[in-house]
C-alpha cells in the first residue's frame, strides 16, 4: 500500500513538473523592439522578416530597431520575433528627434472609451503573420511565398472600420514575393 501511494505521489508530482514546463515555455520573452516611423506618416505599416535584401540588423541597447521607410514598407534581415515583448513607438522627425507614439490595444474597451482626442496618432491593430506558402493545385508549383511579418496601423482613431480594411488591402497587396 505504501509503494502504490508513492507511485501516485510520483506520478502526480511529474505531471504537475510538466505542466509547469509546458506553461513556461509557451510564454517565451523576445527581444523588445523599438519602432522609428517618419514624422507626419498616417496608414498602415509592414514589416516583412527574413529578407536577403532587407535592411541589416540593428539594435539600441538590447532592442531591436525597425526603421520605417516613408512607404511604410519595411523589409529587414531580422528573423521574425515571437514571444512577449516590448513595442516602442516614436515618430522621427528631420533631425532624428522622437516623439512617442501611443499604443492602443483594439480589444480593451475600456481604454477606447477613455480617449477624447480624435486628433491625436495612435498605433492600433497589430498583427503578427505567419509564412505562407501557395502551390498550384494541378501542377504542385510553388507560387508564392509570403514571409512572416507584423503589421499595425498609425492613425487618428477617426474611421476606425476604414482604417483596418485600409490596413488589409495594404498588407495583403505588398506582400507577395
Amino acid at each position: 500500500m505504501i509503494i502504490y501511494l508513492e507511485v501516485q505521489m510520483i506520478k502526480k508530482i511529474a505531471y504537475y513538473l510538466l505542466l509547469l514546463v509546458t506553461i513556461t515555455s509557451c510564454a517565451q520573452e523576445a527581444e523588445n523592439t523599438i519602432r522609428l516611423i517618419p514624422e507626419g506618416y498616417k496608414g498602415s505599416v509592414l514589416i516583412i522578416f527574413n529578407q536577403e535584401d532587407g535592411l541589416p540588423k540593428e539594435y539600441e541597447g538590447d532592442k531591436r530597431v525597425y526603421r520605417i521607410p516613408k512607404n511604410g514598407i519595411l523589409k529587414t534581415k531580422f528573423k521574425p520575433n515571437y514571444g512577449i515583448q516590448k513595442h516602442q513607438f516614436f515618430y522621427v522627425n528631420s533631425n532624428n528627434e522622437r516623439s512617442e507614439i501611443p499604443f492602443i490595444n483594439m480589444q480593451d474597451k475600456a481604454v477606447l472609451n477613455k480617449i477624447t482626442d480624435e486628433e491625436k496618432m495612435y498605433i492600433y491593430f497589430e498583427e503578427t503573420l505567419g509564412k505562407v506558402e501557395r502551390y498550384d493545385p494541378k501542377t504542385k508549383e510553388l507560387l508564392y511565398v509570403i514571409e512572416p511579418a507584423r503589421t499595425f496601423y498609425v492613425g487618428d482613431l477617426k474611421d476606425i472600420d476604414n482604417d483596418y480594411r485600409e490596413q488589409l488591402n495594404f498588407t495583403f497587396k505588398h506582400h507577395k514575393k
